[in-house]
């Protein structure tokens, strides 16, 4: 809070907030060794809340590690809970917005230390996480029992994920008035998909800068705009994560669960303006490199729009000292090529895991509950399996110094790419195949570019209508063994065909090409339809290639109608009808459309009149 005076920054005018996401409480409860080391954090993150003398404290989700905890994991969570948050303390913040919307499952539709019945001191604010989200019957969350039973205000849960409109928890403390918005996990495909569809809203209270202007608008804002989401933040593909700015940008500050490597200090988003913190987990649910950074929660002070986020390193966290090495870097140190390189790699990691022991040392933060045996991970890359040796059996030698002796050495195999892997796509083949008028399904333009880019030559086996049909296959008549199926066809023919010719090593490419101009592929589609892989004429699927004209029209049914697409008719056919999986709903313009439809074998042969489709997306 840059710029603020200590006059400003009276306790009666400033929010302070205990900022912690993922504690995974239960994780690993049955181990004799690591069963207590989730509920040890979470105590100290308590004991931290009561210390600190905030006004409440704010989860991030994944409260929980499974989504069903079990009685021992609820009942110490509800323990520590009503010994830490229950008791006489005056809570200082007034809730201003509606508070029944706000908080889901609470008896009294009101914020529970607003409940004549129960004397809490110090309020948890929690959405969920996608380990503790609502599942089984009734749709309830672990959280919805803590909710219900006034341990937790439980905010930010969607029954409706058609669309998601996000209102925020107002509240008040003298000149401080906090907008919390919360956003608990949502599958992030579906969540990328509402994105883009604008169906994701966010209502404001008044007087909201546009903060555009950077951060001087949004300080002189009567608002403090905080959302806690529990998504991917890192990038791990473009419907798999949720970008931080697609966040809108009135927002002041981002905490970011699910995410368990620490970044918690603050960072400024240069797009939008924001900034982004990532507490990171409580307790190591994998032994990872991002695991084993220092674990901290973030004590969060707020006066107007402006805030401060101190880190608070937790003590009672098990050392966990994390090492990669690549064992083709010492190849030469340990000369592995000269023979015996698993007895040699075996003395180098036993040398090297005896060094982390020592480091480990050194993360003895001297707190009472602190586990003393400390989580020990040595990842060896290797390309040679030469220098593998019984993992199992080497952690044995460590059994009363570590924690995880199951796993202390874990083998990762590197594997080399070389350039000549690498497939080149004709972007020109390509190009010329979108902008074709008759290509305008999946199975089209599939045969489509595999015909211009004849001359690169990308197929030395299949002809460019086997991969329609097979495409056709996949998509329309869900028929998931049709890759198999074809594939299995085509090697028993060639092979057939290689058997016969016996070619030379050298000449097995020409036979190939051979293979291919006398067999043509309404040939091979023939001996197909024979060995029973036809598709089904009862199911009157639609030509890969086209329909034939001059047919009647079908008035429009199903969801191709229901979309309100114009005249239409469905093309989902009679064994996509009976999934009950979200599916790709192809609709079909009845301007151009046949009432007689065909197989691709019948396409090929005959008449190639191709119609015009639409196709909508509501698989999940």
């Amino acid at each position: 809070m840059n710029g603020t005076t200590t006059a400003e920054q009276d306790a009666d005018n400033v929010i302070r907030i205990l900022v912690a996401t993922d504690n995974h409480l239960g994780y690993g409860e049955k181990d004799a060794v690591r069963g207590e080391d989730s509920f040890t954090a979470f105590e100290e993150i308590l004991e931290l809340a009561v210390s600190e003398d905030v006004d409440m404290i704010l989860l991030g989700g994944d409260l929980f590690h499974d989504a069903v905890p079990s009685q021992n994991a609820l009942h110490k969570c509800i323990e520590l809970l009503r010994r830490y948050t229950f008791g006489d303390r005056p809570v200082s913040l007034e809730i201003l917005s509606d508070q029944g919307q706000c908080f889901h499952n609470a008896v009294n539709q009101s914020v529970n230390y607003e409940d004549p019945n129960l004397n809490i001191a110090i309020p948890v604010f929690s959405i969920h996480g996608n380990h503790d989200d609502p599942s089984g019957f009734g749709r309830l969350s672990s959280l919805d029992l803590l909710s219900t039973s006034g341990l937790v205000n439980y905010f930010g849960r969607w029954t409706d994920l058609t669309q998601v409109e996000i209102s925020p928890v107002l509240m008040r403390k003298g000149e401080s008035q906090l907008a919390l918005y919360g956003l608990s996990h949502i599958h992030d495909g579906r969540l990328a998909r509402l994105i883009k569809d604008f169906k994701v809203k966010f209502n404001c209270p008044e007087n909201v800068a546009n903060g555009e202007d950077g951060n001087e608008s949004k300080e002189e804002e009567d608002w403090f705009h905080l959302l806690v989401v529990h998504q991917n933040r890192a990038d791990r593909g473009p419907k798999n994560y949720l970008p931080e700015d697609l966040l809108p940008s009135f927002l002041h500050l981002v905490i970011w669960g699910h995410e368990h490597d620490c970044r918690i200090e603050p960072e400024e988003n240069a797009k939008k303006r924001f900034y982004v913190s990532q507490p990171g987990s409580s307790v190591p649910t994998s032994l990872s490199e991002g695991e084993a950074k220092k674990k901290h929660v973030g004590l969060l002070e707020i006066y107007k729009g402006k805030f401060k986020l101190k880190p608070l390193p937790l003590e009672t966290v098990r050392p966990f000292v994390f090492e990669s090495v690549v064992l083709a870097d010492h190849a030469d140190e340990l000369g592995l090529v000269e023979g015996d390189a698993s007895t040699k790699v075996f003395k180098f990691a036993q040398e090297r895991v005896e060094a982390m022991i020592e480091r480990a040392v050194a993360q003895h933060t001297g707190h009472p509950k602190q586990p003393t045996l400390p989580l020990i991970r040595l990842r060896l890359l290797y390309t040679d399996e030469s220098c593998m040796f019984n993992a199992i059996r080497f952690g044995e030698m460590f059994s009363t110094r570590v924690a995880n002796v199951q796993d202390v050495v874990q083998f990762s195999k590197v594997v080399k790419r070389t350039k000549t892997e690498a497939v080149n796509l004709d972007k020109e083949a390509l190009r010329r195949a979108l902008e074709a008028d008759n290509a305008t399904r999946v199975e089209e333009l599939v045969d489509r570019y595999f015909e211009e880019a004849k001359s690169n030559k990308p197929l030395k086996l299949f002809h460019s209508k086997a991969l329609a049909e097979m495409t056709y296959r996949l998509l329309e008549q869900r028929d998931a063994d049709a890759a198999e199926n074809i594939v299995k066809f085509y090697k028993e023919k060639a092979v057939d065909h290689l058997m016969e010719a016996m070619p030379n090593d050298e000449n097995i490419d020409e036979e190939l090409e051979r293979f291919r101009a006398l067999h043509k592929h309404g040939d091979l589609l023939k001996m197909l339809e024979t060995q029973g892989l036809k598709v089904k004429k009862e199911e009157k699927s639609m030509s890969v290639l086209g329909s034939e004209a001059n047919a009647s029209t079908a008035p429009a049914t199903g969801r191709g109608a229901a979309r309100g697409r114009g005249t239409a008719r469905t093309r989902a056919g009679a064994t996509a009808g009976t999934r009950g999986k979200g599916q790709l709903d192809v609709t079909v313009s009845s301007t151009r459309t046949s009432g007689r439809q065909q197989t691709l074998l019948s396409s090929v042969m005959g008449s190639r009149n191709t119609a015009s489709y639409v196709i909508s997306d509501d698989s999940d």
